[in-house]
């Protein structure tokens, strides 16, 4: 297993390169460092991270600049989770690496924290009925993206406070409050598009992704994903006619993509299919813009809406 064999050469990385490995949205000195070194796994879980310890903690995340899904560590991303005080991460189910961490191998004082540990999550359509089996680890079973329902936002950012109080005692109001505030404003966001999408008689949304079910649960919608599609790879002439099909059975008028999807993915689903194409970001890298967290969250409900009018 690869992480096996990346933990075997963490030995070899310096400590000092460590920071190295982080991407931080803010650069400060590190000698004005205060508070606890914290390192995330992704875009989702840092956002709510820095929102939950405010200016108490040094906080960054070792993958930004793609998905998540298919993301293996370096050495050197080891090596700067092995340094922190405390590595946070999404789950199990998507950052199935996290599980072979074994920071008393390496020395390291780190605390491990699960955010979503404790969140009702959802199986994968398809997989209600199949039970984990000797040697499958169940949460393998469940789909991952609570992280685009602003809800379940508002949940794992009060998980999180927990978490970094039973750490940082001293700190836990300030925590508890930071977490409270955002939650709130996660959940007006919730209410504002729950009225929205009540109006809207067109219920149905066709991704590439299937990334946006606690999403459509939330808000009585109902998402079909097209298999096949990949956001770099053309899709094979055989994929082609079986989306040609898939658009002709359903009556899709709009397909939406990732803000990643090559442009020659999409050029070559609007000369087959006729269909337009929208773009809805799953947000597990970093946009790369100023808005808040809620606010690209946001983006993504506002577009979907508009759509489906």
């Amino acid at each position: 297993m690869k992480i096996k064999r990346i933990l075997r050469l963490i030995a070899l990385v310096i400590v000092g390169f460590s920071l190295v490995a982080c991407t931080k949205k803010e650069s400060s000195p590190p000698q004005s460092r205060k508070g606890l070194k914290i390192v995330t796994s992704f875009y989702p879980i840092y956002s709510m991270v820095k929102e939950v310890s405010g200016d108490l903690n040094d906080v960054r995340m070792i993958q930004s600049s793609s998905g998540i899904h298919e993301f293996e560590p370096s050495a050197s991303d080891v090596a700067a989770i092995y340094d922190a005080d405390i590595f946070v991460y999404h789950s199990r189910t998507l950052e199935s690496w996290a599980g072979s961490l074994d920071p008393s191998l390496e020395k390291s004082k780190v605390q491990v924290v699960e955010a979503s540990e404790g969140m009702q999550l959802e199986k994968v359509a398809g997989l209600e009925d199949v039970s984990a089996d000797k040697g499958i680890d169940e949460k393998t079973l469940y789909d991952p993206h609570t992280w685009l329902d602003p809800d379940k936002v508002a949940e794992e950012a009060q998980l999180i406070a927990r978490h970094l109080s039973k750490l940082d005692s001293k700190n836990a109001t300030k925590y508890e409050k930071n977490a409270s505030k955002f939650a709130e404003k996660a959940k007006e966001l919730s209410k504002k598009y729950q009225v929205v999408f009540n109006g809207i008689k067109n219920k149905t949304f066709v991704t590439q992704h299937t990334a946006f079910s606690y999403l459509a649960k939330r808000f009585g919608l109902n998402q079909l994903g097209i298999a096949g599609i990949s956001p770099e790879q053309e899709p094979s002439p055989r994929q082609l006619t079986e989306i040609q099909e898939f658009v002709k059975t359903y009556k899709v008028k709009t397909i939406f993509t990732e803000s990643n999807a090559s442009s020659k993915v999409a050029e070559t689903l609007v000369k087959s299919t006729g269909v337009g194409l929208k773009t809805l970001n799953p947000l597990e890298a970093d946009p790369q813009n100023d808005k808040t967290y809620l606010e690209n969250l946001e983006e993504n409900m506002s577009v979907l809406a508009e759509e489906l009018k």
